[in-house]
Order: C-alpha cells, then sequence, then structure tokens
C-alpha cells in the first residue's frame, strides 16, 4: 500500500527512530568489547614488564626537555632488578631492587634510598588495573600501527574529566611489552612522551649489567625511615579539604629531600592512575617564596604561602588539579593543642 505524502515524514522519522534504538545497545556492545579487551592487553603489559628479561634505550620528552635513557631489566627468583641510566645530562643512576629504589644524584652529590616509586617510563597505576579507574576513564581499542620496527597494538586510556590526564599506548603484539606511551591532555595532544628507540627481550642479561656506573663515594646519602602514617601532631593540623573525583591520600610522611634544608611534610593523593604531591615547609628566608602557577612539560605546580609555610602542589595532571588542591590547604590545629606554625 503506498504512503501518502502527508505521512512520509512521519513514517521516515519512525523508521530513523527504530534505528536509534536498535543502534544504541549495539554500540554500547561494541563499546564494553573494546573496553574488555583494552584491559586484556593492558594485564598482557604487566605481565611482561614484570617477568621479562629486556635491556634497551628510550626517550623520555616533557616540555622542551629530552631525556635519553639506558634500562636494564632482570626478573629471577628474587624478584625484579632494575637499572636506569641517563644518557643525557648528569649522568643520574637508578637502581630498583624489588621494592627499594636507590637514586645516585651527581648534580647534588646525593643518594636517596626509599620505598619504590612508580616507573617513570611506564603508568604505574596501568600495571595493577583497579575497578575504580573506570570510573574516571575509558578504555578502548585503536586499531594496529608499527613502533620500533615491531608490529603494535594502539590502546586509548581517555580520562573521563578536566582532573586528568589520558593515555596512547603502543604494545608490542608478541609479548605485550610498552614500546610507546603519549600523555595526552582534554584535546587529545601529547604533553608528554616515552619511546624505546631499541629493546632486546628475553635475553640472558648478566648480573654486572645492574651495577652503577658511579660509586656515590663522598655523597650525601638520604634514607626514607619514618614509615608512613605517622605524622605527629603538627604534622596532622595540615589538612587538604577538597579534592578532584576519585582521588584518595595514599601516603603522608616526614622526611628529609636534597633541595630542602628542614625536614618536609609529604601528602601525595591519587586516583590510582594520576598523583600529586603537596609539600609543607618552612620556608627559606633567602628565597622568594613561590605563589601561583607553574609548568613544564605534563607537570603542573600550585604554591602558596599559608600559615608562614610554604606549600607546594605538583603533579603529572592538569593546571585545575593543582590549583584546587592547593587552594583547599588549611593549617587547623587541635584545639587546646597550643600548636602554631
Amino acid at each position: 500500500m503506498a504512503i501518502s505524502d502527508a505521512r512520509r515524514p512521519i513514517v521516515r522519522f519512525a523508521a530513523y527512530l527504530l534505528f536509534a534504538l536498535l543502534a544504541v545497545p549495539l554500540a554500547a556492545r561494541a563499546a564494553d568489547d573494546s573496553s574488555a579487551q583494552a584491559r586484556q592487553w593492558l594485564e598482557k603489559m604487566e605481565h611482561a614488564v614484570k617477568t621479562m628479561n629486556y635491556e634497551g634505550s628510550f626517550v623520555y620528552i616533557h616540555g622542551d626537555h629530552l631525556e635519553a635513557m639506558r634500562i636494564v631489566h632482570v626478573a629471577d627468583k628474587s624478584g625484579e632488578h632494575e637499572r636506569l641510566l641517563s644518557l643525557n645530562g648528569a649522568a643520574r643512576e637508578i637502581l630498583r631492587d624489588n621494592d627499594m629504589l636507590t637514586c645516585i644524584l651527581p648534580d647534588t652529590r646525593s643518594v636517596v634510598v626509599e620505598k619504590s616509586r612508580p616507573r617513570k617510563y611506564i603508568p604505574a597505576g596501568l600495571l595493577k588495573l583497579d575497578k575504580k579507574l573506570f570510573r574516571h576513564y575509558e578504555f578502548k581499542m585503536l586499531g594496529q600501527d608499527r613502533m620500533t620496527g615491531r608490529a603494535a597494538q594502539v590502546i586509548e586510556v581517555k580520562a573521563r574529566d578536566q582532573y586528568r590526564y589520558g593515555y596512547r599506548l603502543w604494545l608490542d603484539r608478541a609479548t605485550g611489552m610498552l614500546l610507546k606511551s603519549d600523555l595526552v591532555d582534554g584535546h587529545g595532544m601529547p604533553v608528554e612522551q616515552m619511546m624505546f628507540t631499541s629493546i632486546r627481550m628475553d635475553k640472558e642479561i648478566p648480573p654486572s649489567a645492574l651495577k652503577p656506573v658511579i660509586s656515590g663515594k663522598g655523597y650525601k646519602w638520604f634514607r626514607q625511615e619514618k614509615p608512613p602514617w605517622a605524622p605527629n601532631r603538627e604534622e596532622r593540623a595540615w589538612k587538604v579539604t577538597r579534592l578532584p573525583p576519585g582521588f584518595t591520600m595514599s601516603m603522608h610522611v616526614a622526611h628529609d629531600m636534597p633541595v630542602s634544608v628542614m625536614p618536609v611534610d609529604h601528602m601525595m593523593f591519587t586516583d590510582g592512575l594520576a598523583s600529586v604531591s603537596v609539600y609543607v615547609e618552612e620556608p627559606d628566608k633567602k628565597e622568594k617564596p613561590f605563589n601561583g602557577t607553574s609548568r613544564m612539560g605534563a607537570v603542573n605546580a600550585f604554591g602558596k604561602v599559608i600559615a608562614g609555610h610554604q606549600v607546594t602542589v605538583v603533579g603529572e595532571v592538569p593546571k585545575a588539579t593543582v590549583m584546587m588542591i592547593g587552594e583547599s590547604v588549611r593549617y587547623e590545629p587541635d584545639v587546646g593543642t597550643g600548636d602554631h606554625p
């Protein structure tokens, strides 16, 4: 039966509406499949990074700075052992023995020993996925590419709001090893990049390859000995009263730092992938206080003098994040303690 001209627009609209209703579950299912596949690839990456022997060179680009690094990683019965050596600038070395990290810094003639921090060249939160991440990040498959002369699978980790960056990752299709990582802003533009220029995997690596070139003899040593979650009464008085969605405190310690004469009160907040540090210290009278914002590559910082102390907020997060946290820092001593900064 022919459709009258008067009814034809209504029928066409009904057809479009029906198609849209049918397409929504199909699109949702495709998105779910892409997310599940992306998470499987990230699990493959975690296994490769932690259990394989590999050595190679990579470049790390942040802002106008380029760092070239050499890495040696060995996994054996006693755990993970790693050595990072800078190939340009000061000849810094970083040694990791399971959960202990030793940083040898010739430019300040110091050695810092502490519990292992996240790897700089791999997003640490992606090595152990937390279900909470799915509330604030979207995981997608972006197809295949070629990187460092190897076939690669590209994964996207997209931030759902303006308070965190996203990632694009190139994973070796044969092993899952990370070959390249872009930290991207809300417009999808890289603000920081890491890329292996050469890599050898699953090869026998001699123990000598893990020995540092720099002896550290005559250097000043800084050891992180105070356990986390043991701040004194005055340190407990420093509080962050506002955080972006998903961020919680992961650490609160007081420790010595090579860049500060006095002990520094250090709070760290994370959403499981992005992290922000808040440092509170007595200001050096010889130095001008840091007020306002500063940026280098993906790293944003915010400074403010509060209750006679220099408060500095820094992290690989957007400017809006460090500003929100920094503006919310308060000195709130317990009533009746008589504490004063």
